[in-house]
């Protein structure tokens, strides 16, 4: 009997039990199930949008020039027999640089000089024989003048075609003169050569540049933009530049090309380089910008509050109660981490500039701002 009673009183403690395991499982499911009706709060770091600067930096870079820079070419064809300087070196004023073989010349010199005595022989010889035909349009004609002024003005005609054929080959013999000259090149002004095209015992065409040539101490950059930016630039136009090693350079834009190129529709433009410190050196790589006024309105927005998704340039904006919202924006332009936004935004809304990732429409958000 008092087993019954022992097991009685474990039966009951054990629905107890039930009771309250049951109980607590229930009231734990429906405390989730409010927990996932409330929102999650993301949170989040943002940025107030402003207005763009009304000038925009134009990115641009080359390697300087010197402003006086030439070119030099042979004035005729040849076996280069010797180049006497190496780029980089200074050299003055007449210095010599390289010599051309003038076997070429010679000979052209010789059958111009051969082509010359046989016309002058020629006008000497046509000049008797026509005063002759002139003579005997005399005899012959008695009083009838008019013969005499017929033969006198073919005698004149062929005589003065003799004069022009040995005027052309005086011509001819000058050039092939000047050309054996030339078979020497010499440095037209004082400078630092900077480029040398051909080396000896190989060919130098004529016309084409053998050497080049620049002064070092009047320096230019000369650089390309885009031909819609091209527009916007203007001869005195500040730049601001750099060397490879951080040192800074200033600039004043000297020459804006008046159309593109029409291959690569690339403007061109020279920039004088002040350096009155001596230390800049041409063939210096330089990179920098130039202020251009923006043709647009614009707000500006750090480069890192924009995602891209599925091929578009959104940003998130939070409004008065901190929910976000997606927008679609237009980019204009970018610069030093801050892009200029022509559509999709506007001045002094709110921008999330990181934890944007975890965004949707409509999502709480807590803010703070950026320093």
């Amino acid at each position: 009997m008092q087993k019954f009673f022992i097991k009685q009183r474990y039966s009951i403690f054990g629905v107890i039990t039930i009771v309250i395991l049951v109980t607590f499982l229930f009231s734990k499911m429906n405390s989730n199930s409010a927990n996932k009706n409330i929102p999650t709060v993301q949170v989040v770091k943002i940025i107030t949008a402003h207005a763009a600067d009304k000038s925009i930096p134009l990115e641009i870079s080359g390697f300087v020039r010197g402003e006086n820079r030439a070119d030099i070419s042979p004035a005729s064809s040849g076996r280069i027999l010797h180049i006497f300087k190496h780029e980089g070196e200074t050299v003055k004023k007449g210095t010599v640089l390289a010599t051309i073989d003038a076997n070429v010349s010679n000979a052209q010199i010789a059958a111009a000089s051969a082509n010359v005595d046989a016309l002058a022989k020629t006008l000497v010889d046509s000049k008797k024989y026509y005063d002759q035909l002139v003579d005997q349009a005399k005899s012959d004609s008695g009083s009838n003048n008019e013969a005499t002024k017929s033969a006198k003005r073919g005698r004149d005609l062929q005589i003065q075609a003799a004069k022009d054929q040995l005027i052309a080959a005086q011509g001819a013999l000058g050039v092939a003169q000047a050309n054996k000259d030339n078979s020497t090149l010499v440095a037209p002004f004082s400078g630092t050569i900077t480029t040398i095209y051909g080396h000896e015992g190989g060919f130098a065409n004529f016309s084409m540049p053998l050497v080049s040539i620049s002064t070092q101490n009047s320096k230019e950059l000369e650089t390309y933009v885009s031909a819609t930016n091209g527009q916007s630039v203007t001869v005195g136009a500040i730049a601001t530049l750099q060397t490879s090693s951080g040192q800074p350079v200033s600039g004043v834009v000297t020459t804006v090309s008046a159309g593109s190129d029409t291959q690569s529709l690339k403007t061109l433009l020279r920039i004088h380089i002040d350096d009155t410190s001596d230390t800049i050196y041409l063939g210096d790589f330089l990179h920098g910008q130039i202020l251009i006024p923006s043709t647009k309105e614009a707000v500006s927005i750090p480069r890192n509050a924009v995602v891209s998704r599925g091929g578009d340039q959104i940003v998130f904006t939070l409004d008065d109660n901190n929910i976000a919202k997606e927008q679609s924006i237009k980019i204009s332009s970018e610069h030093n981490g801050l892009i200029d936004v022509t559509q999709g935004l506007e001045i002094n809304q709110k921008i999330v500039t990181e934890g944007q990732q975890y965004l949707i429409n409509g999502s709480v958000t807590k803010p703070y701002e950026s320093n």
